[in-house]
């Protein structure tokens, strides 16, 4: 044996588990980091078995479907989902104008929209192979109440007159990649009357892979399908993922979805819900064994997200659309963020109530004394010099700490506004005295060179007057 070869031995020996030596355990956790229960031993069976549905045949060919009806009175967190027919989603028109939201937008003219896909991005070789479509529909005599199950006859789902009774997700599958232009031609039937699509982001991932989808099929595809306007850059769509970010994004450590479920809705998904890493390769185990165990959790996490919409589009709604007369719940952290998106739009007097009703409830010193920041600063630029000085004087009365910011504003507003000179040196004095007793490690960088400048001018100041 050459010195070589037992050179690699001796390596692969090393790569062994030696005696004392613990393995390496790997806990798998969900999409928002928590720890999924002991997995489970796949139910096996055929996916008509497992998941009672319908197929769809069409002049692209054939797919598969399954929809779910859910009364209108069901909780959805606190909140039923009817609550949604009564929120305007114009109300997030002013601070997201890239959405396109018509005046009279609805939720009952939406569509909500939820892909599972083979893999990430928008390339040739990944295929949306779930699209999952979320309708406010009139259901009547059709609902099987044990499954849940609408028994479609004529898959198009079209607004009516008559007021929605149920939320309907129609989750359309293709068993094999041959079914592809099937599908995306049953969802444009689907969507085709609708005026709204809603997403959960959406605009980064679903619709410009709904857009590729449709040109790669293009050829396959009847000329009136051959793509969804409504998907199209340009067209109304709400995309719940940006205004949640603006909300929640201060409040919370994750916005995605199954995070929000849980700290805004209150929800927790069953052991049925499957984390989105691993759809990919579920839906390729699928292919390989025509199993549909585990596509049946793929399907449960597909409707889920979607109904989750519904609940937090209502929700951001009416965050969006309070006048803070009553905060309704409201945290301090996201009516600071409401009070930012206020200043942005230019409703500078919502911004003040916002602000205002967040420093009443904020409970961290140093949340108050941004909040007192913004708000002082607001003021300023209105050149409500008066108004701002009161808030500066309550600022560093309720707030300990070594921060000289409202000392520093007390000490300009008098020198240079009041002309009180007297006012202006005994709150620059004060300020340094205040930073001089902080340790070190406190003190905001600049604030006491800043101070003690302010007040050698000042006293020269009254020394020469």
């Amino acid at each position: 044996m050459t010195s070589s070869t037992l050179e690699r031995m001796r390596r692969l020996q090393g790569l062994r588990p030696q005696k004392g030596t613990p393995e390496l355990t790997y806990t798998p956790i969900d999409d928002a980091g928590d720890p999924l229960p002991p997995q489970r031993e796949p139910v096996r069976g055929r996916l008509e078995e497992l998941l009672p549905g319908a197929e769809v045949t069409n002049a692209a060919g054939r797919c598969y479907v399954v929809t779910t009806a859910t009364p209108l009175n069901e909780l959805r967190g606190d909140d039923r989902l009817a609550s949604a027919l009564a929120a305007s989603p114009t109300v997030l028109a002013p601070f997201h104008p890239n959405f396109r939201l018509e005046p009279d937008a609805s939720f009952a003219d939406a569509v909500f929209v939820d892909t599972e896909t083979t893999g990430l991005g928008t390339g040739a070789g990944v295929y949306a192979f779930m699209v999952g479509v979320g309708t406010f529909e009139h259901v009547d005599g059709s609902v099987n109440r044990e499954l849940s199950m609408v028994k479609d006859e004529v898959v198009a789902s079209r607004p009516t007159p008559c007021a929605p009774s149920h939320f309907v997700v129609r989750q359309f599958f293709m068993r094999h990649p041959g079914e592809e232009a099937a599908l995306l031609a049953a969802v444009a039937e689907v969507v085709g009357a609708r005026r709204l699509a809603v997403t959960f982001n959406g605009r980064g991932f679903d619709l410009p892979l709904l857009r590729a989808r449709y040109r790669q099929n293009r050829v396959l595809l009847p000329l009136a399908l051959r793509s969804v306007e409504l998907f199209e850059e340009g067209r109304p769509h709400l995309d719940l993922l940006l205004p949640a970010r603006r909300l929640w994004r201060r409040r919370l450590q994750s916005c995605r979805l199954i995070n929000l479920e849980r700290q805004i809705l209150g929800l927790t998904r069953t052991e049925d819900d499957v984390p989105g890493a691993l759809i990919p390769q579920m839906y390729i185990d699928y292919l390989r064994t025509q199993q549909a165990g585990e596509m049946r959790r793929v399907f449960y996490h597909n409707r889920e997200d979607i109904v989750s919409m519904v609940a937090l589009g209502e929700r951001l709604v009416r965050a969006f659309a309070t006048s803070f007369e009553q905060i309704d719940g409201l945290y301090a952290e996201e009516l600071l963020s409401l009070a930012a998106c206020h200043v942005q739009s230019g409703e500078i007097a919502l911004a003040e109530r916002a602000l205002a009703c967040a420093a009443d409830v904020a409970e961290a010193d140093r949340l108050r004394a941004e909040i007192f920041a913004r708000w002082s600063m607001l003021l300023k630029q209105q050149e409500r010099y008066a108004e701002a000085a009161e808030l500066w004087q309550r600022w560093l009365t309720s707030i300990g700490g070594a921060d000289a910011t409202p000392f520093i504003e007390l000490a300009k507003y008098h020198e240079w506004r009041t002309r009180d000179l007297e006012q202006a040196e005994m709150w620059a004095a004060w300020g340094v005295h205040t930073v001089e007793s902080a340790p070190a490690h406190q003190r905001l960088p600049g604030q006491l060179a800043d101070l003690r400048r302010r007040l050698t001018r000042i006293q020269r100041k009254r020394r020469n007057a």
